[in-house]
Formats: structure tokens, C-alpha cells, sequence
């Protein structure tokens, strides 16, 4: 896989400093980070209480490395809930890039996360069924697949938000 066939990552941040500073974490671990860019949109304080932390989120959110490029996107607004902001942040990347991997500031990946997605993301590019793929799935109590259940994946009818791919 070529660096320029990596979708960016998109990481949606807000007003939790421990959450953010675990998920780049565990991005930085993922054996394809220093090939991929990353786009951080932080959102504005909407009240007075998250004013602190969302500036303690900026200041971390400055020093991060280990990825081919990071871009901050700082909103001088609240965009008045996480979903216009994911909703104008991700049209953009899939506009400019054709394809692009979402997160939020509360998800641990695995090191091999970026791979999956894609993977995944340039195996369904011409697949007009598929809208998007997930790095995550209910357990398997949740789900009612057969034991030995013999693929490595599944399609549904709807998508999880939790490590989102999409394609343009």
C-alpha cells in the first residue's frame, strides 16, 4: 500500500483531554501513522464549564507527531453539537481526498486499525453498495452470528460510528 493511497484520518475533538491524548495514542502506534495525514477538528467551548478544557485540548493537540501531516482545524464557534461539525469536517476530506477514515476523541484503536480501514477502503472503492466500513463491531452477545462464524466480515444494514471509513 502507497502513501498515496492512504485515506486521512479525520479526529473529531472537543472538551476531554485524557480521551484525546489516548486516542492519538493509540494512533501513533498503528504501523501506517507516519504514512497517513491527520485532520483535528476542535470544536469551540459551548459553555463557560468546558472553556478550560477544550483550551487544555488545544494545547495537546499542538504537539502531536508522528504522522506524515497534522492539521488543526480550530473552531472559533460551537458548531451547536459534534455531528455539524462531523458532518462539515468529513464532506470536506471525502471532497478533497475520495475517501477518509473518521474518529472521535474516545476511541482506542488497535496498531493495526489503520490497515484495516485502508484496506478496506480500497477494496470497496467500486462498490456502490458499500457506503462505509467500521473498525468496530458489537460483541458477539450482541450479534447472532453462528459460533464459528468463518468470514472476516459482515455486511449491515447500518453503520457504526465507532472508527468510521468512508468513500467518496
Amino acid at each position: 500500500m502507497t502513501e498515496t493511497e492512504l485515506a486521512p484520518i479525520t479526529l473529531f475533538v472537543y472538551n476531554r483531554p485524557l480521551h484525546t491524548r489516548q486516542t492519538v495514542e493509540a494512533l501513533q502506534k498503528n504501523e501506517l501513522a507516519s504514512e497517513s495525514e491527520i485532520f483535528i477538528y476542535s470544536d469551540a467551548p459551548k459553555t463557560e464549564r468546558a472553556v478550560e478544557d477544550v483550551a487544555r485540548v488545544r494545547e495537546y493537540i499542538k504537539t502531536i507527531d508522528g504522522f506524515k501531516k497534522v492539521t488543526i482545524i480550530e473552531r472559533s464557534e460551537n458548531w451547536g453539537g459534534l455531528a455539524d461539525s462531523i458532518i462539515d469536517g468529513v464532506t470536506k476530506i471525502v471532497n478533497d481526498y475520495g475517501r477518509v477514515i473518521v474518529l472521535e476523541d474516545d476511541l482506542v484503536t488497535s496498531p493495526y486499525f489503520l490497515r484495516f480501514m485502508n484496506e478496506g477502503l480500497e477494496f470497496y472503492h467500486c462498490n456502490p453498495e458499500i457506503m462505509s466500513i467500521s473498525g468496530y463491531t458489537l460483541p458477539p452477545v450482541c450479534m447472532s452470528f453462528p459460533e464459528n462464524f468463518p468470514d472476516d466480515i459482515y455486511l449491515n444494514y447500518r453503520n457504526s460510528s465507532w472508527g468510521l471509513g468512508y468513500l467518496g
